[in-house]
């Protein structure tokens, strides 16, 4: 795993204090750091947020003062401090989910051979609370060594040894030494699982004489996967396994160094265990290659002047070489538009004599067309009712085809519907054989249980026939239930008051913050109406408050291009579409109808001049555009479905474009219903997953305005809170109204809300009160208690365990297991003949759609049949006679024919003449276009060159709005610009220069310029980059390392506590110190001690694990090990210590802890998730006459 830590989020995106694979290059773009595996923050527990207790020191119960001092204790201090900051530093912070054992890191078995003490060891850990006891030398801390070796750890780090080879067992037999360690690869958090599977043994082999030396890792079959220690890297990272950590894992070594250490050191510990050592030194690297990026942009200024004055040199000479070209251009040009103008003087004669004859052609068409029309009706009649009466063949075969088509596809209906029907009637059968078997397994469950309630009573009779049981022990024992019972009720109580209380604040701040929201909404609305009632007869206003002033202005006020607005004002609802008009407002968006539009930055500026002066804040807002033609949108995917686009009428194509660049109107759909949108829009994909038709991205429905999308293939849901209102196509005397309701409507909200602040506030206070008196009566029952533990203490030596009995259930479990078998299979199959029921649904619903159909079609051809046959009956009835005039027609066709032949003629000599320019003209004009596309060295050889057909084809002629002037014009023109283009030409052949160098000159300058200006604008961009994310990740690592210190420090107390004493951790940052400040009486304010020298051996010991448990709750690795934690403590400090471990570890339940130690832990009682292992005693112990090993014994509760 890495180390990012999300402290909070900005605009949807995370900000990270650090992350160890960033190097300085990376810290400008954040994103682009390694996805993280699954990790949270340190997480306060809800205990910290309760309401302050009294200060110790303040008068107590009986009315006295605690030894009349007034100063706070040290646990007094550390609740204020707490209470401070933890609005600020917990805000948004999650924990990370218990309840289960841990599946990803934790070690479920190590195995050395050759290795230290071991021949051969296997050891199998719970993967909860493990304890390895046994004498010294029995080579307990060669397995934390194993593990450290193993997990990619050095010699030294392990206090053992100097070099791997000193670790191997000492035997002439012994080459080499072999360390395994298995990981747990499950769930979320699992490294590659697919690859690795269920767990993952990483071996680490230590030859002596040569061999191989390194790492192998090993799938859940024992399969090699890699021998790169780079994957071994990736996996302790991936795992946030931290062998190096000695927070993580605590030899002896750093036990000892930690317990005597100064302030300093311990401060250097914790800056270690948390990584914010490494941090602060890769953000010091970083802000040294700022300052090397700040001096290198000062060099390159500083050289910048000379390119510039380069650069303007060259380009002034080569400014003055550009004139003779410009003349020699306007020469060419001027040319070409008096060959063009002469061409356009001949083409309007032209044209004019082609109007002429073509008005002639247009009578001569219109008469021949007329006696067409009458020859044909002459001579059409026989036709056009042969064409009837097929027509009605047609239609009768037609109707005949569809009646056979019904038939056919009905019987095709009744088929298909035959295994449909087969299909239910099994699925109906195998639901009541799933019920059956499900009775059967609630019996078979019932005999379990029948079977563990006689094994029971019989364990609690063998109990009551135990000899040696006192009166005194049931009395105790019974006390010690009854009050364990209460205990269980009371705490029971409380968490439900302490839940009822947490649960109840959230929803009296929500129920104080909606009556404030309300009663803002009616001031706002209150002053909307009073705004529209002084507007007059401006229908404006109903957009905003503001709108008409802003408008008025607009008018008045000069723009260099159009401002229109407001936006609502160009837009109507399309005639049918009434129904969509509070929908499509909903979904433009709020603060969008009254916004204003402009087309460039100084038309913005005088616009926002106008919106000071006015007092505008959020209303009529600007939109800024670039002038396009109308955009073309797709339309709806479907019928029945409308988008915004479809359901608005917009008068103006700048606003048109504006509402789809900003509220994207082609993809927000509307419609009816939820059910409807989703039967025309949603379609699922060949992969299985949710699609949307069309480009649509969310759809909006009626009636409360609700919305739904599909995102990563699935379909999200949002509901609409607020009312739908309409301000498009409201006069103004409707939106007062409708405003006066929704007035109404919020008034009666506010009032609803006041009462439900007032019964909250109630039933919060009630809440509080019922809490403070749960916790009373708990540290009472706490008493009782204490005190029948000790009385069954004194009595349990005389306890006679009760002899075994026969506990096996697994007939009975086995029976349960093929019930439950039954029930699943049964399941199983009701789910395979649902699956096959809706693969022939479609298939159905095809066929009856296809009969709907058929039948609708047959319907309509016999309406067709019916009116073809009156068609005909009318076409004969109504013939005449067609064939009169057509002599006197045919005869005014020929005059027309002639006077057009005449008009010809005069056509074709203008045309020969207008030719002739034409053709004048688009050779100048290839001749200028051929010069413009070539270089100027290679132009004048391609200039003599004559253009083919092709090429003048592809000459266009000049737009005639430049041709305003006659041919005396250009001619006048021309003639001047020949004399100018002389004069030019003799004064710089007199000095002797060559334009084409002088162009590449200033070319090269220009280009070095600008290099050297964009090699600065990025060196001074990174380093700004730079500096504002080193700024951020250095605050956010002041946080970070402010929330640790409170964290530990909280948790420091807690377990102090623990021992009746309390305590603080003083963090100097600034000095670099840690101190520890402990009360050695919670009760007693001068018992304070700020040495921890002055503390007791066992005293001493205990501060120190107290510490190390604080700091281990900011620490995410899966599993820590602590070595000989018990060093120094006396017997009832080490009992209390080990209780502490065993509680705290059992909590965090989704870690897993290893504890060593020398001491006998035997009398402790394993459980599930706590395993004891005792270690073999060195055989040197055998030897007669041996010292012996002390160890102290205890007991636990």
């Amino acid at each position: 795993m890495s180390t990012n830590v999300l402290l909070k989020k900005k605009k949807n995106k995370p900000v990270f204090i650090g992350n160890s694979n960033l190097d300085s290059s990376t810290m400008v773009s954040q994103t682009a750091a390694r996805p993280a595996a699954k990790r949270e923050f340190p997480y306060v527990s809800s205990e910290d947020a309760s309401p302050p207790k009294k200060r110790r020191g303040e008068n107590s119960a009986d009315g006295k003062e605690n030894n009349g001092v007034d100063r706070p204790s040290v646990a007094d201090d550390l609740a204020e401090r707490q209470s401070e900051h933890r609005d600020s530093l917990l805000a948004g912070r999650h924990r990370n989910e218990q309840g289960k054992p841990p599946e990803a890191g934790v070690i479920r078995e190590i195995y050395v051979e050759n290795f230290m003490c071991h021949k051969k060891l296997r050891v199998q850990l719970c993967r909860n609370v493990n304890f390895i006891h046994g004498q010294n030398g029995s080579g307990k801390s060669a397995i934390l060594a194993a593990i450290q070796i193993c997990l990619g750890a050095g010699a030294r780090r392990t206090h053992r040894a100097r070099n791997l080879k000193d670790l191997v067992r000492k035997d002439s037999n012994c080459n080499a030494a072999k360390v395994q360690v298995t990981l747990l690869n499950r769930g979320d958090d699992a490294y590659q699982h697919e690859l690795y599977g269920d767990a993952i043994t990483v071996e680490r082999t230590i030859a002596v004489r040569g061999g191989y030396n390194g790492y192998k890792l090993y799938n859940h079959d024992m399969e090699e996967i890699s021998r790169n220690k780079k994957d071994l890297d990736e996996m302790l990272d991936k795992l946030n396994i931290q062998v190096e950590n000695p927070c993580a894992i605590l030899d002896q070594e750093d036990a000892k160094k930690f317990l005597t250490g100064k302030a300093s050191d311990k401060y250097e510990f914790f800056m270690r265990a948390t990584e914010l050592e490494r941090l602060d030194r890769k953000y010091a690297a970083t802000l040294d290659m700022v300052r090397d990026l700040d001096n290198q942009s000062t060099r390159l200024n500083g050289a910048l002047e000379t390119y510039i004055e380069q650069a303007n040199d060259a380009k002034k000479r080569h400014k003055e070489f550009q004139k003779i070209e410009e003349l020699e251009n306007k020469k060419e040009t001027c040319e070409e538009l008096y060959a063009w103008s002469l061409y356009n003087d001949a083409h309007e004669k032209l044209v004019e004599k082609r109007e002429e004859r073509d008005a002639f052609q247009a009578k001569a068409q219109k008469k021949i067309e007329e006696l067409s029309q009458a020859e044909g009706a002459a001579q059409g009649p026989d036709e056009e009712e042969t064409n009837r009466r097929n027509n009605l063949d047609r239609l009768t075969r037609e109707a005949d085809e569809q009646a056979g088509q019904k038939q056919n596809l009905e019987v095709d209906l009744k088929r298909a519907s035959e295994p449909y029907k087969a299909l239910s009637r099994r699925l109906k059968e195998t639901r009541k054989d799933i019920g059956s078997a499900e009775r059967s397994l609630a019996s078979a469950k019932q005999q379990l249980e029948s079977k563990r309630a006689e094994i029971l009573a019989r364990a609690g009779s063998a109990e009551s026939e135990a000899a040696g049981r006192t009166k005194r022990l049931q009395d105790a024992e019974a006390r010690l239930a009854n009050a364990k019972e209460d205990r269980d009720r009371i705490r029971q109580a409380v968490s439900d008051s302490r839940k009822a209380y947490d649960e109840l604040e959230p929803q009296v701040e929500q129920a104080r913050h909606e009556v404030s929201a309300g009663e803002k909404r009616l001031m706002a609305l209150n002053s909307r109406i009073r705004e529209l009632e002084k507007s007059g007869n401006s229908s404006i206003n109903i957009f905003g408050r503001r709108c008409g002033a802003v408008h008025d202005m607009v008018q008045k006020a000069r723009f260099q291009g159009p401002v229109l607005g407001p936006i609502g004002a160009f837009v109507k609802i399309a005639p049918g579409k009434e129904m969509y008009a509070p929908l499509a407002e909903l979904a433009i968006g709020s603060g969008m109808l009254d916004r204003f539009i402009v087309t460039n930055d100084n038309d913005r500026k005088i616009l926002q001049g106008i919106r000071r002066k006015i007092g505008c804040q959020h209303d009529c807002g600007i939109l800024q555009i670039h002038p396009h033609a109308k955009y073309s949108v797709q339309p709806p995917p479907v019928d029945g479905i409308d988008t915004v686009a479809s359901v608005l009428q917009i008068s103006n194509d700048l606003v048109y474009n504006s509402l789809v660049d900003y509220c994207k109107i082609e993809e927000k759909a509307l419609s009816k219903s939820k059910k409807e949108s989703e039967d025309l829009l949603l379609h699922r994909g060949n992969d299985g997953r949710l699609a949307v038709r069309g480009r649509i991205k969310t759809v909006f429905f009626l009636p409360k305005g609700d919305s739904w999308n599909v995102k990563n293939g699935t379909l999200g849901m949002s509901s609409n809170e607020k009312q739908l209102r309409q301000t498009i196509g409201v006069d103004k005397s409707k939106a007062i109204a409708e405003t006066r309701n929704e007035m109404q409507a919020v008034q009666h909200e506010v009032n609803q809300h006041r009462r439900e602040d007032n019964r909250l506030n109630h039933e919060h206070t009630e809440s509080m009160k019922e809490w403070n008196k749960g916790k009373g009566q708990l540290r009472k029952v706490e008493k009782e208690l204490d005190k029948a533990r000790r009385d069954i203490e004194s009595l349990q030596e005389d306890e006679i365990q009760a002899s075994n009995f026969d506990t096996d259930t697994s007939e009975h479990e086995q029976l349960v297991t093929d019930e439950q078998a039954t029930v699943d299979a049964l399941k199983d199959n009701e789910v395979a003949l649902i699956d096959q029921l809706q693969g022939l649904e479609p298939g159905i619903e095809e066929l009856k759609s296809k009969l709907n159909e058929t039948k609708a079609r047959n319907e309509r051809v016999m309406q067709d049949m019916t009116a073809a046959e009156e068609d005909l009956a009318n076409y004969i009835q109504h013939l005449s006679q067609r064939q009169e005039k057509l002599e006197k027609k045919r005869n005014k066709v020929k005059q027309y024919e002639e006077i057009i032949e005449k008009k010809n003629i005069q056509i074709n000599e203008s045309d020969d003449q207008a030719k002739s320019y034409l053709l004048t003209a688009k050779t100048l004009a290839f001749h200028r276009q051929k010069k413009d596309s070539l270089d100027e060295a290679a132009a004048d050889s391609e200039w003599s060159q004559e253009p083919t057909h092709a090429d003048l084809e592809g000459i266009e002629r000049p737009d005639q709005s430049q041709m305003k002037k006659d041919p005396k014009y250009y001619k006048t023109r021309l003639e001047r610009l020949k004399e100018r283009l002389q004069t030019e030409r003799e004064r710089r052949n007199a000095m002797n220069e060559d334009p084409i160098e002088a162009y590449e000159k200033y070319i090269r300058a220009q280009k070095l310029l600008e290099s050297k200006m964009e090699q600065i604008k990025e060196i001074d961009e990174t380093s700004k980059n730079l500096k504002s994310d080193w700024n951020k990740r250095k605050q956010r690592w002041r946080q970070f390392r402010q929330h640790i210190a409170l964290t530990t420090d909280g948790k420091f107390n807690e377990i102090l506590n623990d021992k009746g004493s309390s305590g603080t951790v003083e963090f100097n940052h600034k000095d670099a110190t840690l101190n520890l400040c402990v009360q050695k009486d919670a009760t007693d304010a001068n018992s304070q001690q700020k040495d921890v020298k002055a503390l007791s051996g066992g005293e001493r010991s205990y501060t120190t694990i107290a510490l190390l448990l604080a700091l281990g709750e900011s620490l995410e690795t899966p599993f820590r090990v602590l070595d000989e934690f018990d060093v120094f403590l006396d017997p009832v400090t080490r009992k209390t210590v080990i209780d502490t471990l065993i509680l705290m570890a059992k909590k965090m339940n989704h870690r897993q802890f290893i504890f060593i130690t020398p001491q006998d832990v035997s009398n402790v009682d394993a459980d599930p998730m706590l395993k004891i292992i005792k270690m073999t005693p060195p055989t040197r112990r055998d030897v007669a006459g041996a010292p012996i090993q002390q160890v102290l014994e205890f007991s636990q509760n």
